[in-house]
This record gives C-alpha cells, structure tokens and sequence, in this order.
C-alpha cells in the first residue's frame, strides 16, 4: 500500500477543522460566557462613566416605537393625563408605560405623568404627596427619546403657579388590552370604548375644539406585550430610564464593590460574570402589614434561605442585599458570615464614602430603593420575592438580556420542578408563589 502524500493529510485536516472553527467561533461570540471575562482596569472616572453609559437592554432601538406611532390617527386636540400613579419603582413604571401605551393607540398627547408618594414614616401609606416624573426618571432622556420617536405626541409639562384646563368629569379607565385573557381586548375595541365614554361627555368631534384633557385610571400589566412586535417590546420600557443623580451613586457603589472585594467587573459589560450575586429581601413593615410574610415560602428564614443556597450553587460569596429592614439587614449578614465558607453580605451603605452617603440619606425611601434597583440589574445573579413587583421588573429586564444573548430558558418551568420557586431563566430567580404576580406579569409587564 503507498502511503498518501502529506500534503494530502494537511487538506484532510483542513477541511476537517474548519467547520469546528467556525462553529467554536459561532458559539462563543453568541454565548460571551464560554471565554473567560477579564477585567479592564479603569480609573474611577473612567469606570463610573462606562456604567452609566451601559444599560441591561442594550442597544436601545427606537425604530419599533417610531413604527407604532405612524400607524396611529393622531388627535391633536386629545390630552391624557395619568392621575393616580403610585407605589416604588415597580408599580410606577408600570403605571407610566401602560399609560403611554395607551395614548399612543388613542393618538393622544399626554401631560408629563407626576406620581403619588409615600410617607416615608408609614411605608403603607403611598398616597401621602404628589411628586413630580424626575423624581424615579430621567426626564432629559425621555422628552429627547420622545421627540425622536414619536414626534407626534405633545407632552405638556405644569410648571409651577400655571393654570390647567379643567379636565372631563370622572376619570376613564382603559379597556384592557390583555389579548392572552380575551381575543376581543384589542386595540379596535378600546378606541371604541374610549370613543363612547368621550361621547357620553359631550365630546363628539374633537377636533372642533380646544385641548380636550382626560383623567386617565392608573394600569398596571394590563396590556399583552407577547402579542405585540418584538421590537416594540422589548424597547418600550427603556424609554424610562433612572433619575441620573441616582444611576450616579449606583456607579459608584458598583465601582466601590469591585475595588473593595477585587470583583472581575467590566463596567461596559451589562451582567458581569461570576462577580456577585444580589438579593432583594422584602421583610419591611408595610410588606407584614399587607401579610405578605405569613405565607408559605415568603418569610424572612424562607427568603434568606432561598438566596443564600442560590449565592452558594452559583460559586458567588459576595452577596449584594438590599432591603429596607435595617434590622433584618443585619440578621441576614450574621447568617452569611456562619456559612461554610462564610458569605460576606454588603448594602449600598457600605459602599459609599462619607459626600455620597449623605447625598443617600437625603433621598426619600423610594429614591434609596432606586438605587439598589440599578444595582440589582447589574448583578452576576439575582434573586426576588414574588410579591413585589420591584423583584419582578429586575428579573424581567434581565430576562430580555438573556434573550437577546440567545442563552433563554423557559423561566416558568420551574415552577413544575421546584416547591416555592415562581420564575428562573438561570440568571434571575424569583422565590415565593403568588396566583396574581404569576398571572400578570409575564406578559404584561414591559422589560
């Protein structure tokens, strides 16, 4: 038998080679955590400044949203205004971009949405002032967003002493636009339904008048976002972004946390491999006063115990929490500690130097909790409470993350695997079970 030149063996392995290349290639440009991700060292500016400027969602298309707004027969005289806003982060933002969504598909201008704000002394009492759109958002970014978008929409911004139209009596609730629950809540039947009750006041041609102002019945996860384009969704949400001021001493704490703790933290990455893992622990007065604690896998053991087995399986030791028990804070810090090896637990508290903590302690409790919230976006791993909307509007964010890498798990199919485990997609867990939490959001909350 003659043997085959070897320059034939060369093309043979060549040919072979090449698709596994170019498969390993595929792989690891699609799956960024199958290479290890080193650290750029960067001054402190310099890693402030590429947090700010990196977001979970990245990058933010305004294109769909353009798109929505030039199918839509605009009413230049048709004003909304959001009048009853309220709660922390998870319940406003939900409440503005139902909002928004529904002006849009009435093709009506809106007043700058304000909020209702709680007594910082009575964490239950969320109706205690009014507040205005920069106190939780950024509002340069969202009228410059706006403008770009969806340039059809007027948005009326009260300044201080200035006198307001009366607005149309009683306040109008949306017709839901739930298509999951019913096929018939579409956009047809909620333009006819609003084209009722404007008639029923008097308001019978617009367009033949001055500005036309209506009440509109605070929402919350009361649109499909799955039956809507996937451009549209995923992008919606980000048209609200945190108040600067707070995404800043969120920055530093991330900055802070990675020096303190030599945590592999690139700034321009949204979630950091194998850095830390975040917690948000729900035990504060006003989540026992609703009984949210008394229920199976939801009290202060359950939720800590959850978190930390999690921090544990992820190989994480540095766990970020965030809570406002100050109390339940510091129990949960001696539990980490007694672990085998010991977990260490930090708060934004801890991260800050003396200027910045003051200009913390200033904001309101909401603000603070906005705050972590930016935090907890940014974590290696996350894991939530299923009754707060806060925890879910982190999980969800991250979610579309996830999807966009191409790395997406069914997040509810834990729920048929796990005793007291509501949503995991691997990246963001969320711990307790809850009938309207689960029913709701999935689809109807915007990342």
């Amino acid at each position: 038998i003659k043997s085959q030149p070897s320059h034939s063996y060369l093309i043979f392995l060549l040919i072979t080679a090449l698709p596994l290349y170019y498969g390993s290639y595929k792989y690891r440009t699609r799956h960024p955590y199958g290479s290890s991700q080193e650290p750029i060292r960067k001054s402190i500016g310099d890693f402030v400044t590429d947090w700010l400027d990196t977001h979970v969602v990245v990058p933010f298309n305004p294109y769909p949203i353009a798109a929505y707004c030039k199918r839509t027969t605009w009413r230049p005289t048709l004003v909304f205004n959001l009048a009853n806003a309220n709660g922390g982060i998870g319940n406003v933002r939900g409440n503005v971009l139902d909002f928004l969504f529904f002006a849009i598909e009435a093709g009506a201008s809106i007043m700058l949405p304000g909020m209702a704000q709680r007594n910082d002394g009575d964490l239950s009492d969320v109706w205690a002032r009014r507040a205005n759109f920069d106190e939780f958002f950024d509002e340069k970014w969202f009228l410059e967003i706006m403008e770009e978008a969806c340039p059809q929409m007027q948005i009326y911004k009260v300044q201080e002493g200035q006198e307001v139209k009366a607005a149309l009596p009683d306040y109008y609730r949306p017709r839901s636009r739930r298509m999951d629950e019913d096929f018939g809540n579409n956009r047809i039947a909620y333009l006819k339904d609003l084209e009722s009750w404007l008639q029923i006041r008097g308001v019978i041609d617009d367009k033949s008048k001055g500005l036309t102002l209506v009440n509109i019945e605070r929402s919350l996860w009361d649109i499909d976002t799955r039956s809507l384009p996937h451009g549209l969704r995923r992008n919606f949400g980000h048209l609200l972004r945190t108040n600067t001021t707070i995404r800043q001493l969120a920055a530093l704490i991330m900055q802070n946390l990675s020096l303190q703790h030599a945590l592999k933290i690139d700034p321009t990455h949204p979630i950091p491999k194998d850095a830390f893992y975040a917690a948000h622990l729900r035990t504060e007065s006003d989540a026992q006063n609703a009984g949210w604690l008394t229920e199976s896998n939801t009290n202060f053991t359950a939720q800590t115990t959850s978190y930390i087995a999690h921090a544990t399986a992820n190989k994480l030791n540095i766990l970020y929490v965030a809570t406002g028990n100050a109390s339940d804070l510091a129990r949960f810090h001696s539990i980490a500690a007694s672990q085998h090896p010991p977990l260490t637990v930090v708060s934004k508290h801890d991260l800050l130097p003396p200027s910045e903590l003051t200009t913390l302690n200033s904001l309101t409790w909401d603000q603070q909790a906005l705050v972590d919230y930016e935090v907890l976006q940014r974590s290696s791993v996350f894991g939530g409470f299923v009754k707060s909307s806060f925890s879910y509007n982190v999980a969800m964010t991250r979610n579309q993350w996830v999807e966009d890498e191409g790395l997406a798990i069914e997040p509810m199919r834990v729920q048929h695997s796990e005793e007291g485990v509501a949503f995991d997609d691997g990246w963001s867990r969320v711990v307790g079970r809850d009938g309207f939490h689960e029913g709701r959001i999935p689809r109807g909350m915007w990342p």
